[in-house]
């Protein structure tokens, strides 16, 4: 069975760990009222598994959070430029993705071009 959660932060959100009964630690996610808590499995290979995961997760968050930071450096995200754009489906999403995607790729070769002249030569 698959289950596909979004969650967009709100302003109550928050992440942290959390141990209610010694050596179960759940790593719990809010916002809002919604809830998502991870725990170890209680399996062979569980606490690997949520290792794995756990160092996953945060090097995923960390890039999200720098390229979230660099979307909004200079003006918040117009997100209604961006539906009209990409769509608001993962399917019109993906579509978009697949219209760029198609496009022919072009190369500024000035931009990898570094002619200097030194003393009459061509570096």
């Amino acid at each position: 069975m698959g289950l596909y959660v979004l969650l967009q932060p709100e302003e109550d959100a928050d992440a942290g760990v959390v141990e209610r009964a010694q050596g179960h630690p759940s790593l719990v996610i809010s916002s809002g009222d919604a809830r998502m808590t991870v725990q170890i499995a209680g399996r062979e290979g569980g606490a690997e598994m949520a290792i794995r995961f756990a160092r996953q997760l945060a090097e995923a968050a960390g890039t999200f959070a720098d390229r979230c930071e660099a979307l909004t450096r200079l003006a918040p995200l117009d997100f209604e430029a961006l539906a009209a754009t990409l769509g608001t489906t993962p399917e019109e999403v993906a579509e978009a993705a697949e219209r760029e995607n198609d496009k022919p790729s072009t190369i500024d070769a000035e931009a990898f071009t570094d002619v200097s002249t030194t003393e009459g030569r061509t570096r």
